[in-house]
């Protein structure tokens, strides 16, 4: 039953979001680690449905329009081209030493490429939460971490847009590539008429609506709506959900709305973390695998995903005349994964492509450097203080 499996969902993330924040750590590994517990891993009382799955991502999709609603695009394009050099550069080395290590272990070209992808991508939440904590989150160092998160997402998708098109054709098709270019013109092309109609547009709604609540449904309604629109181009619906966000920075002034959606965002979104950690179920492998292999595998992914991000982002950082002991903090910082990565890897899962070693070697990645990262962020930035 739908309502007992979103009870059991919400009750036992809670609970786990609170223990970790306790003590110090990102909730968001708390709802991995109930649908760990609550999942065919350990417990057994939830299955994979699409109802759970339904859920999961409409919290996804308002949780990456709420980041883009919290943007500042005016400071970030102070520090753009750092940023996006940065992003490249941390790309290019993890994509390029994944993609290496799984050619290796004998996984096969589109499973090599899938995992390349998923390593590629920044989670800066986990950062932007040390930063913040620290007051340094408007320095040259905090802008740069959070324009490359952002550039490396959107080079994720591309890449998962034309890793897709692979993984279900067996080629790259040219009609895919042109839907790919002609999604991300459209959704591009919205974004810059609503922000730069936003203002306008959005008070003539609020003046004729009648609704207390119509700034909200408004919002939501271009956050999911543009969200519809890239996903029909073969985009993932993130990218979307961004956008709208971002062309709505400017005219969500109300304390009121965004409080509504922040409390909106944390019901909802445990719910795609929680069904991520659900899909893990390592007992369908367990006496089918090679545990040395299996633990060979897991460790080099995960310290390819580690490395490619500090050499990568930071050596890029040192090449931009930055500083080192800078260099080196921007590169610890964009190690955290647990965002548009794990969307990569539930897809790969769910599709066939990623085996569940390959997604739990994703899992740990994304614990490791969740974990160790604010206590590295923290000690780098102290050094550079003094």
């Amino acid at each position: 039953m739908i309502l007992v499996d979103l009870a059991i969902v919400i009750f036992m993330a809670k609970i786990l979001e609170e223990i970790l924040a306790r003590i110090g750590q990102p909730p968001i590994l708390g709802d991995l680690l109930a649908g760990i517990i609550v999942g065919p891993s350990i417990l057994g009382l939830i299955t994979v449905t699409h109802n759970v799955e339904v859920v999961g991502w409409l919290g996804i999709v308002i949780l990456i329009f709420l980041a883009g609603l919290e943007t500042d695009i005016d400071t970030a394009k102070k520090y753009g081209f750092d940023a996006i050099m940065v992003a490249l550069g941390g790309v290019a080395l993890t994509f390029g030493l994944a993609f290496i290590i799984a050619l290796f272990f004998n996984y096969s070209l589109i499973t090599s490429l899938f995992i390349a992808t998923i390593l590629s991508p920044t989670s800066v939440s986990v950062t932007t939460m040390t930063l913040l904590e620290l007051g340094v989150i408007r320095s040259r160092v905090g802008e740069i971490i959070l324009g490359a998160a952002f550039a490396d997402d959107v080079i994720a998708m591309i890449l998962f847009a034309l890793v897709s098109s692979i993984a279900f054709y067996g080629e790259i098709r040219h009609e895919s590539i042109i839907m790919i270019s002609i999604g991300l013109a459209v959704i591009f092309s919205l974004f810059i008429i609503l922000y730069y109609s936003s203002n306008k547009l959005f008070n003539k709604l609020i003046m004729r609506s009648r609704l207390v609540d119509a700034p909200i449904i408004h919002l939501l309604m271009i956050g999911i709506g543009m969200s519809i629109i890239s996903a029909y181009f073969g985009l993932s619906p993130l990218p979307g959900a961004y956008l709208g966000g971002l062309a709505m920075s400017r005219v969500v002034k109300s304390a009121r709305t965004r409080d509504f959606l922040e409390i909106l965002v944390q019901i909802i979104s445990p719910f795609f973390f929680v069904y991520a950690g659900i899909l893990l179920n390592p007992w369908i492998v367990i006496g089918k695998i090679n545990l040395v292999e299996t633990i060979g595998v897991v460790l080099a992914i995960v310290a390819s995903g580690i490395v490619g991000k500090i050499v990568g982002c930071g050596g890029t950082a040192y090449l931009l005349r930055i500083d080192k002991k800078s260099s080196l903090t921007i590169g610890v910082g964009m190690m955290p994964r647990a965002g548009v990565d794990l969307v990569i890897a539930v897809v790969g899962l769910t599709i066939g492509v990623l085996t569940m070693e390959l997604y739990l070697s994703a899992l740990i990645l994304i614990y490791v450097t969740s974990l160790s990262t604010p206590f590295i962020l923290k000690k780098l930035l102290s050094k550079i203080s003094a």
